[in-house]
């Protein structure tokens, strides 16, 4: 029976207290096709000479260093050095079960439209039950996140998406998912322990509000579409209720998206839905230049109706196949603006 190669990646900095526990736990997995990829991020405890000793015992273990950049960075070096087709990240202070790579790679072998695999998880350190979950969905992730960062996927997906994120800091697992199921794809949760979480004193770090601020704003432009697509508007800080808020907000500002498929690239196009913004992302649609066309128009809104049809959407539905989707928007109660997205000609 063939065995698709796993690629364990653990980000290392200052875990001499953990870091021999976690590779242990790592390598008494019943899996019989898998390497692990230590990243040093110029740790400057014992962490590197911890790992070093246990890749002297065991040639599974790869380590590489870098200068001091954080856990993405760290993340995303690793991976690109790894020679299987499966990822699964593990933080250097958590454990995993004998049998979680086994039974996630299984998956994956036997899915091909299941983008993630994750596992019900346990407590350890200064915390001890069982990590409670929410059922997973596309609209409560764009909310929050769902999945603990110690879940498979396929390298693949990983290149597609651009890896991780590094300006993102403590959110990047979050970030990554939604890169990742924007284009669809499914997620399973194995009915087995298969992370073993470490709460430390410091596993939780206070940030400022302002910081907490900016990494919304980051998502809010990473994201638009697909916000758009699950929360009828961008995610608000008070993300629980971004859904109700926007729903509000249509009331009074109605917002109406068309595109010709659902291609992921065309559908950024009519999202971004003006020509500024589509120059500055450089975006095309299968290598073909794309245009914006944008009206505005003098009409009296009606709080709680539909948008009449604007002079975009009168353009589109014209029948014309350089026409590719459209985007209005009443902006106030007297204007409202319309974009048509068409190939160049």
């Amino acid at each position: 029976m063939k065995h698709s190669k796993v690629s364990v990646v653990i980000p290392v900095y200052n875990m001499e207290l953990y870091l021999a526990e976690t590779l242990e736990s790592v390598l008494m997995s019943d899996y019989p096709n898998f390497e692990v990829i230590v990243m040093d991020d110029e740790s400057t405890d014992k962490s590197l000479s911890i790992a070093e000793h246990y890749r002297d015992k065991d040639t599974r273990i790869r380590i590489y260093s870098q200068p001091n950049q954080g856990a993405s960075s760290a993340r995303n070096n690793a991976i690109k050095t790894a020679r299987g087709c499966y990822i699964l990240p593990v933080d250097a202070d958590n454990l995993i079960s004998d049998n979680y790579i086994s039974e996630a790679a299984k998956i994956l072998d036997e899915n091909p439209e299941v983008k993630l695999v994750s596992s019900e998880a346990e407590y350890i350190g200064d915390k001890s039950g069982r990590w409670k979950f929410e059922q997973f969905s596309i609209n409560l992730l764009c909310r929050r996140n769902l999945v603990d960062n110690c879940s498979m996927y396929r390298k693949s997906d990983w290149e597609s998406v651009g890896g991780y994120c590094n300006e993102i800091l403590g959110r990047e697992d979050w970030d990554f998912w939604l890169s990742l199921f924007k284009s669809g794809g499914k997620f399973i949760r194995l009915p087995i322990v298969g992370l073993y979480y470490r709460v430390r004193p410091n596993s939780k770090k206070a940030r400022t509000r302002h910081l907490y601020k900016d990494i919304i704003d980051a998502f809010n432009t990473r994201h638009k579409p697909l916000f758009y697509k699950e929360l009828r508007g961008k995610l608000h800080y008070q993300r629980t209720y971004s859904k109700v808020f926007n729903t509000l907000i249509n009331w009074f500002r109605p917002h109406n998206i068309y595109s010709k498929t659902s291609n992921p690239t065309l559908e950024k196009l009519v999202y971004l839905a003006n020509e500024e913004n589509i120059k500055k992302n450089q975006l095309k649609l299968n290598d073909e230049t794309v245009e914006c066309i944008q009206f505005k128009e003098k009409r009296f809104h009606i709080p709680g109706t539909k948008i009449k049809k604007s002079k975009a959407r009168n353009r589109f539905n014209s029948s014309n196949n350089l026409h590719l989707g459209y985007n209005e928007e009443q902006i106030s109660l007297f204007t409202l603006n319309s974009y048509l997205i068409k190939k160049a000609q």
